[in-house]
């Protein structure tokens, strides 16, 4: 006999990860914002550098969220 699926678990689950997938598309752009800002106020180049690092990997996450979607 096979497994049953409880279908509204899923979907729960589904719509969460739609929900994480939009806070992250929000959250990447307002880091970019930010990067701009602190570069427009001439930050240093080595904390740009390591904010734009960690905004690359926020947008590799974000795309490998959207892969699973």
């Amino acid at each position: 006999m096979g497994k049953i699926i409880d279908l509204s678990a899923v979907m729960e689950k589904e719509e969460k990860l739609e929900q994480i997938a939009d806070y992250m598309g929000e959250l990447k752009d307002e880091f970019a914002a930010l990067i701009q800002e602190f570069d427009e106020d001439g930050a240093d180049q080595r904390k740009l550098d390591t904010l734009t690092e960690a905004l690359d990997a926020l947008e590799d996450a974000y795309d490998m969220v959207n892969e699973v979607l």
